[in-house]
């Protein structure tokens, strides 16, 4: 596998930007089904399959319906059907209601079933994106993107549960079309952005992703290291109790100049202060170790919005109380922001099913949504008006 497989997903994929989006998904439940996109079509340029394997053709397996893509009849676009998707999959782990009022087990899956019924579809729009824009925060990661302005070598460190992991991430699952997550690909962006060769360091610690990957060389201006020790099922209380062996070693041995924490989605039975309560104390041991890190706080996508039982309870309620955390920690001079990637799910929610952008149907995102991630987290500390100029706008588009 080479380098260019790795990485072939660029640009990253931008909420607000351009009349264009590439590679959005989308999947069917019923022959025939009209799926709406985040923006009203114009004109589809191209339907794939997730793995970019198989070309769909236009009247053929597929049209334009109302703004809406639709399948024609003959159409050879996998369909779920309704018996599949009201099924328990893999295991009974989700229940929604059904449009007819009555509970029923949902299809569930972690080995990449729900990807191979999503296509990746390229298309024009001319309506523009009213939902929420992830604002940029000048001046507050200025002291870690100086070290890139000047050629210094950094480092950047994840920690968080399977969302940073990168569970379903086809390069993670070793499928095509092998698309990093969220968290390589914004390291990508920064070398991308500033010249850099990323160095991907093993993080030596339990449960955490073995890296099958060759260093990126967007450029030899610097080393920016990679340390992800990110962990599937960790909530941020079992992330406080695991900081001497995820996360101490980890910046004993490479450092820590940018600090990504993305904790949440595993505290939904948990009070959103309990929460930032943790995520305070995980920082406050990173700053023990390194007073001159960088913090960049990562909301929680939403789960699921048709689930039952449990999964959408305080996931809502913790963005609001990471921003209060990031003031407290500016107001002490400590750079702190927050990616709200609630905010952003929570609007494309409005616009698009769950379905269409989830890697297992709960709580992960696939392919296209990691790369919105990735660019919320980059329009967060870079801003795609800023210092990158026309780089950014080949880098982050709609």
């Amino acid at each position: 596998m080479t380098v260019e497989q790795f990485f072939r997903f660029t640009p990253l994929a931008s909420l607000t930007r351009g009349g264009l989006v590439e590679d959005e998904t989308a999947a069917f439940v019923y022959p025939g089904e009209e799926v709406r996109l985040l923006y009203r079509i114009d004109q589809i340029l191209s339907v794939k399959s997730y793995d970019g394997g198989t070309v769909y053709e236009p009247e053929k397996d597929y049209t334009v319906r109302d703004g809406k893509i639709a399948l024609t009849q003959a159409s050879s676009i996998p369909v779920m059907t309704p018996e599949l998707y009201y099924s328990e999959g893999a295991a009974p782990l989700l229940r929604v209601r059904k449009p007819d009022g009555t509970e029923s087990p949902c299809y569930f899956s972690e080995d990449g079933t729900i990807p191979r019924f999503q296509v990746r579809v390229t298309y024009t729009h001319s309506d523009t994106y009213d939902g929420f824009c992830q604002p940029h925060h000048p001046g507050r990661f200025e002291r870690f993107l100086d070290l890139l302005k000047t050629g210094r070598d950094a480092t950047v460190l994840f920690y968080g549960d399977s969302i940073t992991y990168g569970a379903n991430a086809s390069l993670v699952q070793n499928t095509p079309p092998y698309q990093p997550p969220y968290p390589m690909l914004l390291t990508r962006a920064l070398a991308e952005l500033y010249g850099y060769t990323v160095r991907f360091a093993p993080p030596d610690a339990e449960n955490t992703y073995a890296l099958p990957v060759p260093d990126f060389a967007a450029g030899d201006r610097g080393a920016l290291t990679y340390v992800n020790t990110a962990v599937g099922g960790w909530n941020s209380r079992g992330g406080v109790e695991r900081l001497g062996t995820h996360i101490t070693p980890q910046i004993e041995k490479y450092g820590c100049d940018l600090f990504v924490l993305a904790f949440g989605m595993n505290d939904g039975g948990s009070d959103p202060r309990e929460t930032a309560d943790n995520c305070e104390k995980i920082v406050r041991h990173v700053l023990s170790m390194r007073k001159d890190t960088s913090v960049l706080l990562v909301s929680t996508m939403l789960p699921n919005p048709e689930a039952l039982g449990g999964w959408n309870a305080s996931q809502p309620g913790q963005e609001p109380e990471l921003l209060r955390l990031a003031e407290a920690l500016n107001g002490e001079g400590i750079p702190c922001g927050v990616a709200q990637m609630t905010s952003v799910s929570a609007s494309v929610l409005t616009r698009k099913r769950f379905l269409d952008y989830t890697g297992n149907n709960i709580n992960h995102p696939n392919d296209f949504f990691s790369r919105v991630y990735a660019s919320t987290l980059l329009q967060t500390m870079v801003g795609y008006e800023s210092d990158i100029g026309d780089r950014g706008s080949d880098i982050v588009k709609s």
